[in-house]
């Protein structure tokens, strides 16, 4: 009876594993699952990694019930032809390689390890297209009145747009994230309608994460026209195209994806606001 109900309980944790190692394996970053408040079959991104912990701990557990109860099959899988305990067998030895080949062949990038995780990057980036990428690491924690001086917005103007477009905003002393749930929105959702009214300008530094994205989605995020954004840093000498990323267009250009960023965001100063 009890081992049988080990051997299930490791079947059934295991298979809590695999899936969120799975989910964790290709979820967002924290930064854009956060400000996106992405969510997969319902949980959002801590419930994962939460789900993810215990249902590991619960495998260890039943890992080594099962050991403990399965000893003597294991020792004999460990033994060879006289029967005598040896650690130097083809299944032993095969079993050890794999091992040190998976586990030492992540650290120096050989395949195909190299390839699983290349697939799981690029599958987080594709995420800050799809989600959006907020101006900096958890700033849906910061107050509407911080975040808008870090955006260069007019806290009152862009306070009185929220309100104007039907959401709650008591105050400028609000994080992003209570007014996010007190209107069951997302904080991407208030920064686009603050947006409208007072439009975002371009960071003194680049928000984290901006070298992944394109410059398209660059200029959509602040407002900015891409194909005069192409025509600015052609200005500079600096060739790019709309669907390309900033990492991409410094590789092309042979600069640092900051430099692309100062020259884009001196670029955007230097242009009149649409509304004059």
């Amino acid at each position: 009876m009890l081992r049988k109900t080990v051997s299930l309980i490791l079947a059934f944790s295991g298979v809590f594993v695999l899936l969120t190692s799975v989910v964790l394996y290709i979820e967002p970053e924290g930064r854009v699952a956060y400000w996106a408040d992405w969510k997969l079959l319902g949980l959002d991104k801590p419930q994962w990694g939460d789900l993810h912990v215990t249902t590991g701990f619960l495998f260890l557990v039943a890992l080594i019930l099962h050991v403990w109860l399965n000893w003597k099959p294991i020792l004999s899988y460990m033994k060879n032809k006289a029967r005598e305990l040896t650690g130097v067998n083809a299944a032993n030895l095969t079993a050890l390689a794999v091992t040190l080949y998976v586990a030492i062949g992540t650290l120096f990038g050989l395949p195909p390890m190299r390839q699983v995780i290349e697939l799981g990057a690029a599958i987080k980036d594709s995420h800050v297209e799809t989600y959006g990428n907020p101006p900096y690491g958890h700033a849906e924690l910061s107050t509407l009145e911080r975040f808008a001086a870090f955006m260069k917005m007019d806290p009152e103007k862009a306070l009185t747009a929220l309100r104007e477009k039907g959401f709650k905003a008591e105050s400028a002393k609000m994080t992003l994230r209570d007014m996010a749930d007190a209107n069951g929105v997302t904080p991407k959702a208030l920064y686009v309608a603050m947006s409208d009214a007072t439009p975002p300008v371009l960071p003194d530094s680049a928000p984290e994460g901006t070298g992944k994205l394109r410059l398209g989605d660059l200029c959509k995020q602040f407002g900015l026209d891409a194909q005069a954004a192409v025509k600015g840093l052609a200005a500079t000498h600096i060739q790019a195209s709309t669907d390309q990323t900033m990492k991409e267009i410094a590789s092309a250009n042979n600069l640092s994806p900051t430099e692309v960023y100062q020259a884009l965001r001196a670029w955007s100063l230097s242009r009149k606001p649409a509304s004059d």
